[in-house]
């Protein structure tokens, strides 16, 4: 596979750059034509708290957080924003609290569950939900049904790129979005104008990286 990839730098942190591949990759849910490459964001120490401080602004002073809920390898980032979140600072009103960070756990039916050692922080809880990217909106659809189902009230929803500004009526805080990437595309397999094109598919992706086919 050709590198076709483009920089973006995060125009509210220019310590913040991802990825974006050029090319034909199929997810779970659908077809895109790049694939959002946050690698650093989510594996870097640097990068991740950078990440994470710029996402705070949006919950630091008017949004009370009890825990995040982290999704496809986001938990670096959640730890990070978990302490940007609880700092000392005046009209902060989450200083120096507890916030805990869940992983949620998908099962053999792909739905999001939480164990019952896991469940108190949510039940209850105002519930940040943390997503890497967000594509389709399928596994932030998820991650609502989930906290709802556990009892937890969603505070909001933070991505590092997300395709949508908002979602079942929240609205999301992202870093990257379609501002960014004006030709990005993500539709349904059965829709998908590169394969009614002809085109063959580059690569399969997830949460995880993309395998060349």
């Amino acid at each position: 596979m050709i590198d076709r990839s483009v920089k973006l730098t995060c125009r509210m942190n220019p310590k913040v750059v991802i990825r974006a591949v050029h090319g034909h990759f199929a997810t779970t849910h659908a077809h895109t034509n790049y694939y959002i490459d946050i690698t650093e964001a989510k594996l870097s120490h640097e990068m991740g708290r950078e990440a994470a401080i710029t996402l705070a602004a949006d919950y630091a002073y008017d949004k009370v957080v009890d825990t995040i809920a982290a999704l496809d390898g986001s938990e670096l980032i959640s730890a990070f924003l978990a302490r940007h979140l609880t700092r000392n600072e005046f009209f902060m009103v989450n200083g120096q609290k507890n916030i805990y960070v869940v992983p949620p756990e998908h099962n053999a039916n792909g739905q999001l569950i939480l164990r019952d050692n896991t469940q108190p922080m949510i039940r209850d809880q105002n519930v940040l939900i943390m997503i890497d990217a967000i594509a389709s909106g399928q596994t932030a659809k998820r991650a609502i049904e989930c906290i709802e189902y556990y009892g937890g009230k969603i505070a909001g929803i933070a991505a590092i790129f997300s395709a949508y500004d908002e979602l079942d009526g929240f609205r999301i805080s992202h870093l990257f979005g379609k501002e960014d990437l004006p030709d990005y595309q993500v539709t349904d397999y059965h829709d998908c104008p590169q394969c009614k094109a002809g085109v063959r598919l580059d690569a399969l992706a997830n949460s995880f990286g993309y395998s060349v086919l």
